[in-house]
């Protein structure tokens, strides 16, 4: 019986050699999943990240976000033209994705343009753990520190590591909600 066992369990690490690693998807939405937060859809409104429904956002530009994957864990966004919220094409595109790093007094999460100034800002190393959205830190844990604020009626502002507003922590999924969030 112990031999049997042994034999087993001695096997268990070659087993992982024919796995391989869930690849990352290279096209993808985030939903923000919380307190009172159903699966919102991440949408861009005038340079920021939102979680919400676009059409309650006060910006004309505001769409949500379909993510591509870029070159070091950079997630590139371009307005979801199939789902405009207005009869207005969104003006924006291929933008860069952020984080404020550790310096950066406004904690707001947003997009950057190609020509607009990185100072301040975080823009690679993101990556899904599972379905979930995190960043590589500088020291290779995992961080997950989204916060949201409700501004409006379903809408909230994303920020990064900051409750000073009274921001609620939220998680961001690749996970689209079975069926469209009744709260927020």
């Amino acid at each position: 019986m112990f031999f049997s066992r042994l034999a087993v369990l001695s096997t268990l690490p070659f087993l992982s050699l024919g796995m391989k690693k869930r690849a990352v998807p290279s096209n993808f939405a985030l939903y923000g999943y919380g307190d009172g937060l159903g699966g919102f859809p991440l949408f861009y409104a005038d340079g920021f990240a939102y979680i919400g429904e676009p059409a309650k956002s006060n910006s004309s530009d505001a769409a949500t976000v379909a993510f591509s994957l870029g070159t070091d864990d950079v997630w590139i966004g371009n307005p979801n033209n199939t789902q405009l919220t207005n009869s207005t094409a969104a003006t924006w595109s291929n933008v860069t994705f952020y984080v404020p790093d550790t310096t950066a007094t406004d904690k707001r999460i947003g997009f950057l343009s190609s020509n607009a100034s990185t100072d301040g800002a975080v823009e690679t190393g993101f990556f899904f753990y599972g379905s979930t959205a995190v960043l590589i830190g500088s020291d290779g844990t995992l961080e997950s520190s989204w916060y949201a604020l409700k501004v409006g009626d379903r809408t909230h502002q994303l920020y990064w590591n900051d409750t000073s507003l009274g921001q609620v922590p939220v998680i961001l999924r690749s996970i689209a909600p079975s069926s469209p969030p009744q709260s927020g």
